[in-house]
C-alpha cells in the first residue's frame, strides 16, 4: 500500500497546458470573427427598421427661413458692422496707448542712464 499515491491529483500529469501566443493569436480571430458577424446582422436589422416618426412630421418639420434682404436686413447689419468697428477701434486704442506708454518708459530709462553716465565721468 506505500506505493499506492494518495492523491490521484498529484500523479495525473499532462493535462495543464500551458497557453501559447499560437493560442491566443487563435482565440482573439475566433472572438474578432464572432463580434464582426454579429456587427453584420446588427446592421441588417436596423436597415430592417422603419424609419422612426411619421412622414407628415418629417416633410413639415420646421425649416430656418432665409434672412431677408433689403430695408428690413440693414438695420441689424449696420448695427452689427458698427458695434465690429467700434471693437476694433478701442482695440487699437488700448494698443497705441501702451506703446506710448512704453516710448515713455524708454525715453525715461534712457535720461536716467544718461545722467549716470554723466555722473561717473
Amino acid at each position: 500500500m506505500a506505493d499506492r499515491p494518495t492523491s490521484a491529483a498529484k500523479s495525473v500529469e499532462g493535462l495543464h497546458h500551458d497557453e501559447s501566443a499560437l493560442d491566443r493569436a487563435l482565440a482573439l480571430r475566433d472572438q474578432f470573427a464572432r463580434a464582426q458577424n454579429d456587427n453584420r446582422k446588427q446592421k441588417e436589422t436596423e436597415a430592417e427598421k422603419p424609419p422612426e416618426g411619421s412622414k407628415m412630421v418629417n416633410q413639415d418639420a420646421p425649416v430656418l427661413r432665409p434672412t431677408p434682404s433689403g430695408p428690413m436686413r440693414q438695420i441689424p447689419d449696420r448695427y452689427a458692422a458698427a458695434t465690429k468697428l467700434g471693437k476694433e477701434h478701442d482695440n487699437a486704442d488700448a494698443k497705441n496707448d501702451a506703446a506710448k506708454i512704453a516710448q515713455q518708459f524708454r525715453s525715461l530709462q534712457g535720461k536716467s542712464h544718461d545722467h549716470e553716465r554723466d555722473r561717473d565721468h
